[in-house]
């Protein structure tokens, strides 16, 4: 019985994990739609990609037995063959769709390969090579220091650094090869994850307690009011004492670093509400296909409508979040096609 009482939780830790990255690629898929999503569309671009690579620090608490070069060599066949295969395969499909020619294809190679954020090609998945570079990083960085806690201050510091020292903004505006300007930014929410995973698997904050009670109700009201207000109720705070220091970049990749985990946290409390759907946890554990298939999937299925006459129209934010379900079940279906039929980079795991 004892026994079967610890597999049973490890599969309840697992599943709200999964259920975290559901609403992770829902936010981000939700986003992508634009106006269209209305208030939500800023909402979720505040926490859908940071919330990934935090998750991503959930899968780096035990050191593996692969040598570093090893390690990352598995997490680029991992990560960058299934980028490398969408991004192409968003290529030719365009290209196909709006009757170029075969120039136009050599023409964004480069783009492609160089990977950078804002590009059609590599618009929705460019988080996948981030998350490589900031992988690669931090194994780099564990190798040399060992200590997590350590591990996570140098990487705060990397995120100010990117917020005061670069004359461009890499949250807002990547410039450099793969978005390594990004993963600077990003960076400190992998540590960060991979120091609280043991903590967040307890009930002390998420279970029937006080302290459950005031974190729910703290990232309640932060989530809140960033969704309705469409700024950090931090700002807020700040601006009944002093509204001028705001301006300061360093006041605001503070507020960044605690509107980000707070938003997240609350994403956790959904994610272990919502972890008992039998989908939810299926499409979690598919999100790299999903997030690769979501260019074509948001392609084909208006042009598939058209063919019996129909057309997508997004008017308001409830239409979004319906489209948005009609377009993660379709990719998540797709992805499972794909880890079926063609496996490798592509198994779900």
């Amino acid at each position: 019985m004892y026994n079967n009482k610890i597999d049973s939780n490890r599969k309840i830790r697992h599943d709200w994990v999964d259920a975290l990255k559901f609403l992770g690629i829902f936010a981000i898929y939700l986003g992508h739609l634009g106006l269209g999503a209305g208030k939500l569309y800023p909402f979720v671009f505040s926490y859908h990609v940071p919330l990934f690579f935090f998750a991503a620090g959930f899968f780096t608490i035990k050191k593996n037995d692969l040598s570093v070069f090893d390690y990352i060599k598995s997490k680029f066949y991992r990560l960058m063959i299934p980028y490398f295969t969408f991004a192409f395969s968003i290529l030719i499909i365009n290209t196909i769709n709006s009757g170029e020619t075969i120039d136009y294809i050599y023409n964004h190679i480069y783009d492609i390969i160089y990977g950078v954020r804002n590009n059609q090609f590599v618009g929705t998945i460019w988080f996948i090579n981030c998350l490589f570079v900031i992988i690669a990083i931090d194994a780099i960085f564990r190798e040399i220091v060992k200590n997590n806690i350590v591990i996570l201050i140098i990487s705060l510091l990397s995120f100010m650094l990117s917020q005061t020292v670069l004359n461009h903004n890499p949250l807002l505006d990547p410039q450099w090869f793969w978005n390594i300007d990004s993963a600077m930014a990003y960076w400190w929410l992998l540590p960060l994850g991979r120091c609280m995973f043991l903590e967040l698997t307890r009930d002390r904050f998420f279970g029937k307690s006080k302290i459950g009670f005031i974190v729910f109700s703290i990232t309640a009201i932060m989530s809140a009011y960033q969704l309705l207000n469409q700024k950090p109720l931090l700002f807020k705070i700040i601006s009944i004492f002093n509204a001028d220091i705001i301006s300061s970049s360093y006041i605001q990749a503070i507020n960044t670093i605690i509107t980000t985990v707070g938003l997240i946290i609350f994403n956790i409390f959904i994610a272990k509400i919502i972890c008992g759907n039998d989908f939810i946890v299926r499409a979690g554990r598919n999100t790299l296909n999903i997030c690769g298939m979501e260019y074509i999937t948001k392609l084909f299925i208006p042009m598939a409508l058209a063919i019996i006459g129909f057309s997508v129209t997004i008017p308001n934010p409830i239409c979004a979040i319906i489209y948005t379900c009609i377009c993660v079940y379709v990719s998540d279906k797709i992805g499972h096609w794909l880890s079926r039929t063609v496996g490798g980079p592509f198994l779900i795991k």
